[in-house]
C-alpha cells in the first residue's frame, strides 16, 4: 500500500467538538498508509482544538481566522502535499476501503479526474445516537462504475447536484486548475465547485457506498437563508457556459425550467415553514414563472397569501 501515491484529506472544522474525533477516526481508519489528514481549524470557539490536539502527529491542523467552510477548503487545497485530494466534513463519516477503491480508479483511468461514490444518509436512533449500519448490508458491488452517473457530467449536473462532497477523490492538479471554492457563497458552494470541475473532466461514479452523510438539526443545510443559493450557483453556472456540455450535449430548456421551478418552490417552501413570508412570496412567484401551468406553484402561493394575511389580521398578544 506504501506504493501508492500520497492522499491528502481535508477536513473543515467549525465548532465540531461533537462529530469530529469519530470524523477522523474513520479517515485515519482507512486501510491505506499515504494519506495526509489536515484539519483547517476554522475559528472554532469550542473545544474542537482540545480533540484535534488529541490525535497528536496523525494529523495536520491548520489554524484560521472564521472564513467559512469554502475558504477552509481552499485553504487545504493550497497547503496539500498529495497527488489526490479527498474531502471529509467534520460530522460526517468515511466507510472501509474509499481510498483504496476510488485511488485504484483513478490510477487504472488517468482520462478521468475525479471519481465519487454513493452515500447514505445517517439519521440517529430514538435516543438521538447515531449507529454507523454494517457495511455487508449497504455495499455490494461496491467497485463497480455506475455507467448511467459517470462521464462528462456537465448537462446531469445542471439538473441536479448529484456529487457528494465526502465521497469525492479527485487529482490535484485538476482542483488547481479549477481554482478556489467560492467563499461568496454560503451555501452551494459544492455544487458550483463539481460544474466547474465537469467543464475540465470526465467524473466517475463508483456502486459503493462509502461515505455516511449525519444529518441532524445543527447542519447547515436545515437553516433557511435569505439568499436562494442553489439558483445562484446555477444562473451563474448558466450565463458561463450555457446548456452544451463540452461533450456537445444539450440540456433541454424544458427540463431547466422543471429544475428551475423546483429550486424557487423549495426555498420558498422552506420560508413558508420557518422562514420569512415576504421571501416565500417572492419564491413562489418565481416557481411559477418557469412551469406557469403547474398547480403546486399557484396553490402554495396562496397559501403564503393566506398566512400572511392571517399574520396581519389575527390580535396581537398583550
Amino acid at each position: 500500500m506504501s506504493t501508492y501515491p500520497m492522499v491528502s484529506t481535508i477536513i473543515p472544522a467549525y465548532n465540531s467538538v461533537e462529530y469530529i474525533g469519530e470524523a477522523l477516526e474513520s479517515a485515519l481508519r482507512q486501510n491505506y498508509e499515504n494519506q495526509e489528514v489536515i484539519v483547517i481549524n476554522d475559528g472554532s470557539t469550542d473545544d474542537t482544538g482540545r480533540i484535534l490536539k488529541s490525535f497528536g502527529n496523525r494529523i495536520r491542523v491548520i489554524n484560521q481566522t472564521n472564513a467559512g467552510s469554502a475558504v477552509a477548503r481552499s485553504h487545504g487545497i493550497r497547503v496539500a502535499r498529495g497527488k489526490y485530494l479527498a474531502f471529509l466534513d467534520a460530522d460526517d463519516l468515511w466507510l472501509p476501503g474509499k481510498l483504496v477503491a476510488q485511488v485504484s480508479h483513478l490510477e487504472r483511468n488517468p482520462e478521468v479526474g475525479m471519481v465519487y461514490s454513493a452515500w447514505q444518509e445517517w439519521y440517529p436512533e430514538a435516543n438521538g445516537q447515531f449507529v454507523a449500519p454494517a457495511m455487508d448490508k449497504i455495499n455490494g458491488d461496491a467497485d463497480a462504475l455506475e455507467t448511467q452517473s459517470s462521464g462528462w457530467l456537465y448537462n446531469a449536473l445542471l439538473l441536479d447536484c448529484i456529487i457528494h462532497t465526502t465521497t469525492v477523490v479527485m487529482r490535484s492538479n485538476v482542483a488547481r486548475e479549477v481554482g478556489d471554492f467560492d467563499k461568496a457563497l454560503k451555501r452551494g458552494q459544492d455544487y458550483d465547485y463539481w460544474l466547474r470541475v465537469s467543464r475540465l473532466t470526465p467524473i466517475h461514479k463508483l456502486r459503493g457506498v462509502y461515505s455516511l452523510y449525519r444529518v441532524h438539526p445543527e447542519s447547515i443545510t436545515n437553516r433557511p437563508h435569505a439568499v436562494n443559493y442553489n439558483h445562484l450557483v446555477l444562473q451563474k453556472t448558466l450565463d458561463r457556459w450555457g446548456r452544451a456540455g463540452p461533450d456537445g450535449t444539450v440540456t433541454d430548456q424544458r427540463d431547466l425550467n422543471r429544475v428551475l421551478s423546483r429550486i424557487w418552490f423549495g426555498f420558498g417552501y422552506r420560508h413558508y415553514e420557518i422562514g420569512d413570508p415576504k421571501l416565500a412570496t417572492s419564491a413562489f412567484l418565481q416557481c411559477i414563472r418557469y412551469r406557469p401551468f403547474w398547480y403546486g406553484g399557484w396553490l402554495n402561493l396562496a397559501r403564503t397569501y393566506w398566512k400572511r394575511w392571517r399574520s396581519y389580521t389575527m390580535p396581537k398578544a398583550g
